[in-house]
């Protein structure tokens, strides 16, 4: 409140009066004068109140009335009061405008949370998009929250405070996930209770709460994650049944996209015979057919697809192009066998090589097998090996040095390589880019030292190359170089037989760089922006190279001919979609193997949900996640809310296949890979005794003997029919179990098929074959080149042959059989031994379980004599050094 008053001299000698001027509470008073003032202070204007010039005078004016003039005060205190009325006013009407936005955000927190209860209370399941919805105008109470707490502000009133209070505290604290999913709950049980003769009937057995839960939450994203043997397909058209019995969508708005036409048929099928006509005017396809549906509707014209291309994914036709590259381009020609016979198998990280896959006769070297037929200690060794066959370069591996230089501290020296003709030694370093070796080579600085000096001592000539000269390709440049100045003429044949490990085929080759093709087309990389992410290692660089030449020709000749392949056909109806060329007619869109989808196909599939009121149902298992050959990206399953927003997860944890104990080792096993969706499976079916076995045998030829034993055991035992699978990674095993497959049993039907082949099937007994080292898991399907043309790269080792695994391991409904041969021991399989789920028993039962080197854990242990007594060692070494106390010793 500020005051004035005339001074006791004006009062006395000027008869300045006993007036009072005060401001306060958006009010002016005067009070001593004949007619007294009480006004608004909003009611003068900028010159209503000012000080007229005249020493002590106050001049006020207001809208109606006459002019006040008060004298009798300072000239000083004349001039201040102006200034001092003014700030008065600016904060009165700054309150006056706050106390006008307060009850306006009083009155949208009443509207808005008015809307909140009228979302919650409809009789359908609150999305996530409605949720957002709300959010997005869920008003600004800041000016009304001011106004209630502050001190200042308790003389004014404010018309409906109280009427508004309880939305406002709604507005500032309301958690509307919460609520909603309280709200969700409720109508769950609700609807549980008002169809539960739609949920026991709709299907051959009554839904579980699990799969009841899948086809009443109606998010507008609902991902289900669905174990193995959980009834995935049952909830799918459970979920078509509910859609349309709530008329949230008609029949004919439904569309459901399955991974083959196999599985769209067999879903097509499914929704008809549980649904009727409603189930029939669902429309289910394939991705690609209802790609040319979108493009021939968008443009009037059916795009042309090579009939190869369903075959066999396009991979004969791509070879048709390789031949055509090869025999038209020299430089193409020279670079695929460069690749295939010196750089197709994948090099592990420098100071991390991999298991040796061979050991040496004579020599007793553990390491791999060239194309020449020797075993070298480690991959870097192979390539250069494979590289002076490839050039016809004769070489001798480790032969002993000309001159006798063994001492106390050192053995007698082996350098790496001898070329005889032109009398020359080749040491190869295990040295990274930075010069050093692996930490882990303790004294190895030292024993290159020694190795240069000895040369240098000798005179005798040395090339040398590093491993990161040969990663990056110009340690081949430079060994060409010094081979020719030491006068060897280089003669290269890719046609040379080789004796020993076989290279890479064409086929293999072709298969890897159609799979990176779809990935690459999928996520629409161009040649050029892939070679932004090769790096310096010379593989990736020679494969990149290739491939661009590759789909260069590929394109060219699909252009030629008028035809799309199904990649760049999917992202013409992505595109279309997208630009509102084609409006889709579908309120719901169900996806069946989710983890299976392309990320062509995710797009297609996000492009269709941006018309609103659009529901996304995706089902699938990211553990059975099979087909990267063929474009599938686990990343569109397991970063789902990245690619399509926000929604709900439901997880059908329930199998009604594999027992308990099987779950439980499959799961555990699949799982080490920290990328795979947690999920904890529980299996309603009866477990049995001894549900993962392994099997044994000193060669291939003997598969048929112990699968036969194995069966002819079972038929024994049983009085009832049951079914058999036997299961290859490659279909050419089924020619080592061919006696087995057809001999007769009383009680079992046996059947083959490779694990893919297997998928969404299952039997009773499972055989596993060829668990073996480069068998499964494959070196070559699960190529880390892949990774290069795909959005989120999986870094786990074998991280595809490990859920393939998987997959053959939850075909049983009983127990499984793992077949191996001695020796050669697949990693998987000796993760299983390390584990402690498994024992290895030899065809006439006896145990045999090796046991797993407890370093690097992947090889087993062999008995070895050593300067204290007998002691197990690695049987990796010199790799791996793994030791461990013998039984015997």
């Amino acid at each position: 409140m500020a005051e004035w008053t005339p001074g006791w001299w004006a009062r006395t000698f000027r008869g300045a009066g006993r007036w009072v001027l005060s401001v306060g509470g958006g009010r002016l008073r005067i009070r001593g004068i004949p007619q007294p003032v009480d006004v608004d202070v909003d009611v003068l204007d900028v010159r209503g109140f000012h000080a007229d010039g005249r020493p002590g005078r106050i001049v006020i004016v207001p809208a109606h009335g006459p002019e006040v003039v008060l004298s009798g005060i300072s000239r000083r205190a004349a001039r201040k009061a102006q200034p001092e009325f003014r700030s008065h006013v600016d904060e009165r009407r700054e309150l006056t405008t706050l106390l006008a936005a307060a009850h306006g955000q009083g009155e949208a927190a009443l509207s808005w949370w008015s809307r909140v209860q009228e979302v919650m209370q409809l009789p359908r399941w609150v999305d996530q998009d409605a949720i957002d919805a709300l959010e997005r105008i869920r008003p600004d109470i800041a000016a009304w929250l001011a106004i209630d707490a502050e001190p200042r502000f308790r003389g004014f009133s404010m018309d409906g405070r109280e009427r508004q209070r309880a939305a406002v505290d709604a507005c500032r604290t309301a958690d509307l996930p919460g609520l909603a999913a309280r709200r969700n709950e409720a109508f769950f049980e609700q609807e549980k209770t008002d169809l539960a003769e739609f949920f026991r009937t709709v299907e051959k057995s009554p839904l579980t709460e699990e799969q009841t839960r899948a086809a009443v939450c109606f998010d507008n994203r609902v991902r289900v994650i669905a174990a193995a043997g959980s009834g995935k397909t049952s909830t799918m058209v459970a979920r078509a049944g509910y859609t349309i019995r709530r008329g949230i969508a008609q029949p004919t708005e439904i569309l459901a996209l399955a991974f083959n036409k196999k599985a769209a048929g067999e879903l097509s099928e499914r929704l008809a015979s549980r649904l009727g006509d409603d189930g029939g005017a669902v429309c289910s396809s394939t991705f690609h057919a209802f790609g040319l549906r979108i493009i021939r509707e968008a443009t009037g014209r059916r795009p042309s697809i090579p009939d190869d291309l369903s075959r066999d994914n396009g991979v004969g036709r791509l070879a048709k192009a390789v031949d055509v590259l090869r025999d038209q381009d020299p430089s193409f020609r020279r670079d695929w066998d460069l690749f295939r016979l010196v750089l197709g198998r994948h090099l592990p990280d420098f100071g991390d090589e991999a298991d040796p896959e061979k050991t040496d006769r004579r020599s007793g070297i553990n390491g791999f097998e060239t194309l020449a037929g020797e075993v070298v200690r480690s991959q870097e060794e192979v390539m250069i090996a494979n590289w002076l066959f490839l050039h016809g370069v004769r070489y001798e591996y480790e032969r002993p040095y000309v001159h006798d230089v063994a001492d106390a501290h050192h053995r007698q020296y082996q350098p790496d390589f001898y070329y005889p003709e032109i009398d020359v030694w080749h040491e190869h370093w295990a040295l990274g880019p930075d010069g050093c070796p692996p930490p882990h080579f303790d004294g190895y600085a030292e024993s290159m030292d020694w190795r240069r000096r000895t040369h240098a001592r000798y005179g005798t000539r040395l090339i040398e190359t590093t491993s990161a000269t040969i990663r990056d390709g110009s340690g081949f440049d430079h060994l060409e170089q010094e081979l020719r100045r030491h006068g060897i003429q280089l003669n290269e044949d890719p046609h040379r037989e080789a004796v020993g490990e076989p290279p890479i085929s064409d086929a293999a080759m072709v298969a890897l760089m159609r799979a990176f093709m779809s990935h690459a087309k999928g996520n629409r990389l161009t040649p050029e922006m892939l070679a932004l992410r090769a790096g310096r290692t010379l593989r990736a660089r020679l494969f990149l190279r290739l491939y661009g030449a590759a789909v260069a020709e590929w394109d060219r000749q699909l252009h030629v001919s008028s035809q799309i392949d199904f990649e760049d056909m999917l992202n013409l109806a992505t595109d279309h979609v997208d630009s509102g060329r084609w409006g889709s007619p579908y309120r719901l869109v169900m996806v069946d193997e989710m983890q299976d989808t392309s990320a062509a196909r995710a797009a297609l599939v996000r492009a269709l949900l941006k018309a609103p009121g659009t529901y996304l149902y995706a089902v699938g298992d990211d553990w059975q996640s099979i087909n990267r050959f063929a474009g599938s990206d686990l990343g569109v399953m397991t970063r789902f809310e990245e690619w399509f927003g926000a929604g709900s997860t439901i997880r059908l944890d329930r199998t009604f296949r594999s027992p308990q104990s099987l779950c439980d080792i499959a799961a555990r096993f699949v799982t080490k890979n920290p990328a795979q969706l947690s999920k904890a499976v529980v299996s309603s079916a009866p477990d049995t005794d001894g549900t993962v076995l392994a099997v044994s045998v000193r060669d291939r030829s003997q598969y048929s003997l112990a699968v036969r034993e194995y069966l002819m055991g079972i038929d024994a035992r049983l009085s009832a029919p049951a079914s058999v699978l036997l299961l290859g990674r490659y279909g050419r095993v089924r020619e080592d179990v061919a006696s087995a497959l057809d001999a007769g049993y009383a009680h079992l039907r046996v059947e083959f098929n490779t694990v893919h082949a297997s998928k969404g099937k299952e039997a009773d007994y499972v055989v596993v074959l060829g668990l073996e080292r480069r068998g499964f898991p494959s070196t070559i399907e699960d190529d880390p080149l892949l990774q290069l043309a795909m959005a989120e790269p999986d870094p786990y080792p074998y991280a595809e042959e490990r859920r393939l695994f998987y997959v053959a391991l939850t075909r049983a409904r009983r127990s499984v059989l793992l077949v191996t041969r001695a020796g050669t021991e697949s990693a998987f399989l000796l993760e299983l031994v390390r584990d402690g789920v498994v024992r290895i028993r030899s065809v006439r039962g006896d145990d045999i379980t090796p046991v797993v080197c407890p370093k690097c854990r992947k090889r087993t242990m062999k008995e070895r004599a050593g300067r204290y007594g007998r002691f197990l060692g690695c049987a990796g070494y010199p790799i791996c050094t793994g030791t461990m106390k013998s039984a015997a010793g």
